[in-house]
């Protein structure tokens, strides 16, 4: 799956209300300045020329690479992170976003390896849907990850339900994922099926 599938299904979740979409630097330099100029807090980052911005996108890149190795990103997701980088979704009862790199990474939504990035075991966090309205006093969120170690489906996307964790850590849950079905379940078969899936449900999947 490529770039062109991943951007009808882009054209399809800008339609729904409160969505932000960001803008790659794949996407060209008039697209990008233009987008910076619409949205970004630090002005003083249009001063800077779009070979900076690319080449801090391919450092950011190299980093996410470096960490997942010996596992690489499958291509529908890296064309993703270089066209759009990151998206959200606010809805009366949820936020949705993936994890990501683009311009507004930090802003808008979680950087893919900052401080609420995660890689453990050949699963990579790709994104995070949290409730609005906790059910019995439980912190109500989903982490989505990315199965890059073929532990599941190989680059399957799961769902972690989180509250279902207990005195569990992710770690343990990675480590035998099959020990611990309770508390997860595969969403789709690849990075381009799960964003179908948070087009055609405004990024609420089967959870609400």
């Amino acid at each position: 799956m490529g770039s062109d599938q991943i951007e009808r299904v882009i054209e399809q979740i800008r339609l729904l209300p409160n969505v932000q979409v960001d803008c790659g630097v794949a996407q060209g330099q008039n697209r990008f300045f233009a987008h910076l100029l619409n949205h970004s807090s630090t002005p003083e980052r249009l001063e800077l020329p779009f070979d900076w911005h690319v080449k801090e996108t391919d450092k950011c890149l190299k980093q996410v690479d470096d960490l997942v190795q010996p596992f690489s990103l499958p291509t529908d997701y890296l064309s993703f992170l270089k066209l759009y980088g990151g998206i959200t979704i606010s809805n009366e009862d949820s936020w949705f976003t993936s994890l990501g790199l683009g311009p507004m990474s930090e802003e808008w939504y979680p950087y893919l390896a900052g401080k609420v990035g995660y890689y453990q075991h050949g699963f990579l966090k790709i994104g995070a849907l949290r409730f609005c309205n906790p059910i019995e006093d439980k912190f109500m969120y989903v982490s989505f990850f990315l199965d890059l170690g073929n532990r599941i489906q190989r680059n399957g996307v799961i769902g972690v339900s989180m509250w279902e964790l207990g005195a569990l850590h992710l770690q343990d849950v990675f480590r035998e994922p099959q020990s611990h079905s309770f508390c997860w379940s595969l969403i789709a078969d690849s990075f381009t099926a799960w964003f179908q899936i948070v087009a055609t449900t405004q990024g609420r999947f089967k959870y609400l």
